[in-house]
C-alpha cells in the first residue's frame, strides 16, 4: 500500500538528503517515490529493501529455469548419478 509519507518531491531531498536517508534506512516500507513537477521520477529504496529486491528476482529467476528444465527434462537422456561418479573417479 502507497502512503503519503512515501512521496517526497526532488526539492525536499535536495535540502534534506541526510535526514532522508536516515529516515528511509527506519522505515518499514524502505522506499520513497521521488516526484518531480508532481509527477513520479524515482524510486528511492533503503539497502535493506533493495537487497531483499534482488533476492526475490534471483529466486524467481532460478524457478524459472528450473521449471523451463523441467518442462524439456527426458529421462531417456538423464545420466544417473553413479555413471558420472565413475566417470570423474568420484
Amino acid at each position: 500500500m502507497i502512503r503519503a509519507k512515501d512521496f517526497l518531491s526532488a526539492t525536499d531531498l535536495s535540502k534534506k538528503t541526510s535526514a532522508t536517508l536516515d529516515a528511509l534506512a527506519k522505515d518499514d516500507a524502505g522506499r520513497l517515490i521521488i516526484m518531480k513537477n508532481n509527477a513520479p521520477k524515482a524510486v528511492l529504496l533503503s539497502m535493506e529493501s533493495y537487497e531483499a529486491m534482488e533476492q526475490e528476482i534471483e529466486d524467481l529467476r532460478l524457478t524459472a529455469l528450473t521449471l523451463a528444465r523441467l518442462d524439456s527434462f527426458d529421462e531417456k537422456k538423464a545420466l544417473r548419478h553413479n555413471d558420472i561418479k565413475e566417470k570423474y573417479g568420484v
